[in-house]
Parts: structure tokens; C-alpha cells; sequence
């Protein structure tokens, strides 16, 4: 049955997957619906009414794509700007159009926001806030915000999730997963990719992002590294935050989409360049915790201070990747594919279709286009996203976060170059990759990994007596067991199968042959002759045509399936 959806899927379920379909055949994605199965749900005249309209023929594809995802609503919006998060998975033109999608909604009545408000927070409004903006300042797809203030006088601003969302957002998540596991079930390329495992990473990643409690421990988080460097992070206020309802000090700037106003205030921008990109580069290399949407909407100029806001992407880089990031550049300076190979293995999840050598021909493809290029030039983010390209063509799928710092430092260039034409970040990328080479060949690290062999050493010896003892117990008891995992057992079950037949028709073909000849050096004595009839049937000659017949089969069958 085409698509994973059957009768037993809930009517709201089908109405959505028929509704999808009519989507993406608008937009001129139909061949898409039709390859996942959802037109299927289109009645046979309601199918041939539904065509691309005019404006969608003169769209590129990631331009569809993008316009699609925008009309499909909060779930569609949401992945899509998760997969803006990986240039691993998709080319360069889709994340540009994908880094474009606005998440932007009419608000929803106030009196349903109050309404979930005093739900989530268990009592009347004016218990919490002194007072409460009707108007909403920003209205998203998921949520909205609302400016308040409380009861002590200070001034908030207060998140609140859209009413029905999660419903909504569930239902969407369970069709991804359905047409995933459809697309896996035929397609041997896609399920060596791992289609159903990337849906439920996003999946994950969205759910993240619908739990504003994880919002505000991101917030906190990033206050707690970067919040005594002039840097401006959102108090957040517990006892006013629920999974849907997230209540934040207001912080007072103007945001980098302003910029005629921050020229107006006589604001240096590029001076604000300047301190924006030294705030990043040094959350995401020293600090490792970095708040992975720098889009001008999120970053505030609040006097002399540089404010951040929305932390629902926020990325982190423990020191074992940083560490695996300066062995990457050690070898790309050194240009040993082998240690490079060797290193993505390492950080990354293998799959058993793991092609070792064709990760080895592409890397080496890659140091060859970086040959010669000294630290100063590398466009880092750029060879980062290569390395994840390369890796995920060869079933290599490394840690989201590099993608996640990747995008960063993209978008943080074109942020900076916003501000200032003439901005370089190459120029302040150097000294933090610089840091990592001089940490990958530091006399300190070789002096802790060496006290880490010596300890995994002493472990090791300190239990191998115990073991020695155990394994000569199993001997002299005979529970001694080995175990032995056969890949492919079954297709070599059926190798054997197939082998036993043939030896076993081989000895049948071999006993009609000797008895026909001993029946016949017997003589006439031999022959059959049928009762109260002349007729005689000579059994020994006839036992040698059948010989001669069940051998000829065996040789075609053996030539036939390139056993000789």
C-alpha cells in the first residue's frame, strides 16, 4: 500500500495529508506528493483540479520548497528553519532560501492568551502582572509576545504559546514520520542515510523549542559565560514560566534591523561589528556554549552594551570536539588525509555501509583544493561544511553542532558585513583557530593523554588477573561458551542450501547412470516386458536418457548462475 497511512489513521490525520498534497501540487511539488504517497488522498476529481498556479512556474525549486513550507504552517516552518541549522544535508541555494522563512503569524485574540496564561500559571492575570499589553510586539507561528509588567514594577516581556499548537505540531510530526518510514521502506538510499533518524532528530529539536523551560535554562546558561563581557542576556523569571508560558526582563535597545535609528543615535557600526564578532567567536571557541540564531531581529544595542534575545537555538561545543576541530586543521595543514579520515571517524556515527576508502578519495579532493592556504585565508565555516558534505555522502554522520557553528559563523559574517561593507571576520576567526592548532600540539595535552593511557593501563592489568581467574574456572567447569556473530548468515544459509541440492541431484544423476549400466550388462533379462502385451520397454537405455538429461539441467543450471 502506497504511504504509510491506512484506514486506521485518524480522519484528522487524513484530512492533513490530503490537505499537504494540495499544497505542494499548488507550488508545483507535485512530483514530491506523488513520490510520498499523498496523493493517494486526493479524490479522483478533486485530484485533476488541483494545478501549479502561475506564480509558482516562475519559482526556482528551493524557492517552492520554501514558499511551501511557509503555507504547511508552524511544523513546516520550524523544520524548515532546522534544516536552514545544516548545510550538511542540503545544497547551498536550499539553505539560503530556507534561512529566509519568517515566522510570522496573526496574533491570536487576547483573551485566549489570557486564558492560557492564568491556566499555566494557576490564578487570575492581575495576580502575576500589574499590568498586561493586549497588543502583541511579535507574533509567530508557535507563539507571541506580549510586553508587561509585574507587580513589583519592573518591566517584562511575556512568551506565551499559541493555543492548539501542540496538537497541531503532533499530528504534522506523526505524518513526517510515516512518510519517512514509506520512503525508507523503498529506498535503499535512503534508509542507508538514515531518513527515519534525521525526522526524529528534528523532531526532537522542534519539541525542544515547543517546552519553554528549555528556553529559559538556555538563557541562564549563556548569563552564566558571556553575561560579565558587556554582553546583555534576559533575566528570567521561574516562578512565571511553564512549558507554554515564558515570562523575561524586558531588555530597552534597538535592534540591528534598525539601522537608520542606531545611525540616527550616532551609534559606530562598525565599532558594534567589531565587539558583535569578538562576543561570538569567543562564546563559540573558548566558552562552548553560543547562542546559534545571530539573526540582526535577535541582537540588541542597548547602550553601550550588546543585548541577545530567543534562545531556542542555542549550540555547544564540549572540549573533546574542539580538541577533534584542531586535530581537523592539524591535518589540514599537514595534509594527511589518513589522520583526517581517522578523525571524522572518530567524532562521527559509522554505519555498517561505511566506505573507509571512497571518505579517504574525497578528503583527498578536498586538501587538494585547500593546498597552500595559510590560517589567515581558510574560510573556516565554509571547510567545516564541506568536511559534514563529505561525511554524510559516505554514510559518516557527524555531531549536529558542528553544523549548528557553521551556520554561525555564516550568518555572523553576513550580520558584520551588514554593518560594515569592509568587515573581515577571517581576520578574528585567526587567532581562535590559531588556538586550536597550538592546543592539538601542546606539551600539556600530550602530557594528560599520556596519564590517561598510563591509567587506562593500570585499570586494565589491575582487573586482568581477575579475568584470567574467571576464563580458567569456565575452563575446568566445560561452560566455556564462544559466541560468533555471522553477517549475512542468511544469505548463507541459502549458499549452503543450494550447494546440498546440487550434490544431492549430482549423486541421483550418478546412481541412475551405474544402475542403467549394470542393467544393462545383464542383458535382455533386464527388460520390462508389459503383461498380456509384446510391448518391451528396454529400462536400462532409458535410464541413461534420463541420466543424460538430469546432467545436461545441472551443467545449464551451473553455467547459468556463473558457478564454473
Amino acid at each position: 500500500m502506497p504511504f504509510g497511512l491506512s484506514l486506521r489513521g485518524t480522519a484528522a490525520e487524513i484530512a492533513r495529508a490530503r490537505n499537504i498534497a494540495e499544497i505542494l501540487i499548488r507550488n508545483g511539488l507535485g512530483f514530491l506528493a506523488e513520490n510520498v504517497g499523498l496523493t493517494r488522498f486526493l479524490p479522483p476529481w478533486q485530484a485533476r483540479k488541483v494545478d501549479a498556479d502561475a506564480q509558482a512556474r516562475m519559482l526556482s525549486v528551493p524557492q517552492r520548497v520554501r514558499r511551501t513550507l511557509e503555507e504547511l504552517g508552524p511544523t513546516y516552518i520550524k523544520l524548515g528553519q532546522i534544516l536552514s541549522t545544516r548545510p550538511d544535508l542540503l545544497p547551498p541555494e536550499y539553505i539560503v532560501e530556507l534561512s529566509k522563512l519568517l515566522d510570522s503569524s496573526p496574533p491570536a485574540p487576547t483573551a485566549e492568551i489570557v486564558s492560557i496564561i492564568e491556566k499555566e500559571l494557576g490564578g487570575p492575570l492581575d495576580r502575576w502582572y500589574a499590568s498586561f499589553s493586549p497588543e502583541p510586539i511579535a507574533s509567530a507561528s508557535i507563539g507571541q509576545v506580549h510586553r508587561a509588567r509585574l507587580r513589583d514594577g519592573t518591566d517584562v516581556v511575556v512568551k506565551v504559546q499559541r493555543p492548539g499548537v501542540h496538537a497541531t505540531v503532533n499530528a504534522d510530526l506523526n505524518l513526517l514520520r510515516t512518510q519517512a518510514r514509506f520512503l525508507e521502506a523503498r529506498s535503499a538510499t535512503l534508509k542507508a542515510y538514515g531518513l527515519t533518524d534525521l525526522v526524529e532528530e528534528f523532531s526532537q529539536a522542534l519539541r525542544a523549542e515547543l517546552d519553554y523551560t528549555t528556553e529559559a535554562r538556555n538563557a541562564d546558561r549563556i548569563r552564566a559565560t558571556v553575561g560579565d563581557e558587556g554582553v546583555l542576556i534576559p533575566e528570567v523569571y521561574w516562578n512565571l514560566c511553564t512549558r507554554r508560558v515564558l515570562t523575561l526582563s524586558d531588555l530597552k535597545g534597538l535592534k540591528l534591523t534598525e539601522m537608520d535609528r542606531l545611525k540616527a543615535r550616532g551609534y559606530d557600526l562598525s565599532s558594534i561589528a567589531d565587539r558583535l564578532a569578538k562576543i561570538y567567536l569567543k562564546a563559540v571557541f573558548v566558552h562552548g556554549v553560543f547562542h546559534a540564531d545571530p539573526h540582526p531581529a535577535n541582537i540588541l544595542v542597548c547602550d553601550r552594551e550588546i543585548g541577545l534575545v530567543d534562545f531556542g537555538i542555542v549550540g555547544y561545543l564540549t572540549p573533546r570536539v574542539k580538541e577533534d576541530l584542531g586535530d581537523l586543521l592539524f591535518a589540514l595543514v599537514q595534509q594527511d588525509a589518513e589522520e583526517m579520515v581517522h578523525v571524522i571517524a572518530r567524532m562521527g556515527a559509522m554505519r555498517s555501509s561505511y566506505d573507509r576508502s571512497g571518505l579517504e578519495r574525497d578528503i583527498q579532493r578536498l586538501l587538494a583544493r585547500y593546498y597552500g592556504a595559510s590560517l589567515e585565508s581558510l574560510p573556516f565555516a565554509q571547510f567545516l561544511v564541506e568536511v559534514m558534505e563529505i561525511a554524510f555522502r559516505n554514510q559518516t554522520r557527524l555531531p549536529s553542532d558542528l553544523a549548528l557553528m557553521a551556520r554561525t559563523v555564516v550568518i555572523l559574517e553576513g550580520v558584520t558585513r551588514s554593518l560594515d561593507p569592509s568587515f573581515l571576520l577571517t581576520s578574528y576567526l585567526e587567532p581562535f583557530v590559531v588556538q586550536l592548532l597550538k592546543e592539538r600540539v601542546s606539551v600539556k595535552r600530550t602530557v594528560l593523554e599520556g596519564i590517561k593511557t598510563l591509567r587506562d593501563l593500570e585499570a586494565l592489568l589491575h582487573g586482568l588477573p581477575r579475568r584470567v581467574e574467571t576464563l580458567g574456572e569456565q575452563l575446568e567447569r566445560g561452560d566455556l561458551t564462544v559466541g560468533v556473530d555471522v553477517r549475512n548468515i542468511s544469505q548463507a544459509l541459502r549458499k549452503l542450501d543450494n550447494i546440498a541440492n546440487r550434490l544431492s541431484f549430482s549423486v541421483v544423476v550418478a546412481a541412475l547412470v551405474m544402475g542403467s549400466a549394470l542393467l544393462l550388462r545383464a542383458g535382455e533379462a533386464t527388460a520390462f516386458t508389459i503383461p498380456f502385451t509384446n510391448i518391451v520397454i528396454p529400462v536400462a537405455q532409458i535410464g541413461f536418457v534420463v541420466a543424460a538429461l538430469l546432467g545436461a539441467w545441472l551443467l545449464f543450471s551451473i553455467v547459468r548462475s556463473k558457478g564454473l
